[in-house]
């Protein structure tokens, strides 16, 4: 659940929260900046595609705090994220993806204040649909999502990236559900609200 925050009401990132510069190459004519080395964490063999669940994590550039704020207390449940317009944008943005992709579907999500939590199912929409398009997959919706967000509030708002897991059974769904449940109280609990 979500409540909607009276304009104004965004933070600003942390002060604190500084970046290292990227060290410059050096002896190197153009003096580009080193581009950082990503980590492939994407199953090898796994098309990504139709027939699966995926949790996926997306965080909000700089990690800056655009999307809400959490309000209530840990001993006062609940414990609820107030969304900021760009929040607002976001949950929008994610409750239409079924209608621009057919074939996905977000099946649970939870805003946080710098991140976004979901669980996104892929079909066979092609044999649903009987249409002719091009077959949802997980970097197709997400960087449709993405997009539309940042296009929407005419500000960059996403990392590059996103953080994805394949969903491999029940149990791993059903504890993926509770930890997107949980995640506004956690967020309490570990001091950041």
């Amino acid at each position: 659940m979500f409540l909607l925050c009276k304009e104004g009401t965004e933070e600003t990132p942390n002060q604190n929260d500084k970046v290292d510069p990227v060290p410059l190459r050096t002896g190197a004519k153009n003096c580009r900046m080193q581009e950082p080395k990503r980590k492939i964490v994407r199953l090898p063999d796994f098309g990504y595609g139709a027939g699966a669940w995926y949790f996926i994590t997306v965080c909000t550039k700089d990690r800056a705090r655009l999307l809400g704020q959490i309000v209530g207390a840990a001993d006062q449940p609940p414990v609820q994220t107030c969304l900021s317009a760009i929040g607002q944008i976001a949950a929008r943005n994610l409750l239409a993806i079924p209608a621009h992709l057919p074939g996905a579907r977000v099946e649970q999500y939870v805003i946080m204040p710098d991140h976004v939590h979901l669980i996104l199912s892929i079909t066979d929409a092609e044999r649903q649909t009987g249409g002719v398009y091009a077959a949802p997959t997980v970097p197709r919706v997400m960087n449709a999502w993405k997009g539309s967000v940042s296009r929407a509030a005419g500000r960059s708002v996403w990392q590059r990236s996103y953080h994805e897991h394949v969903i491999r059974g029940p149990q791993d769904l059903a504890e993926i559900r509770q930890y997107i449940e949980n995640n506004p109280l956690q967020w309490v609990l570990d001091g950041k609200a």
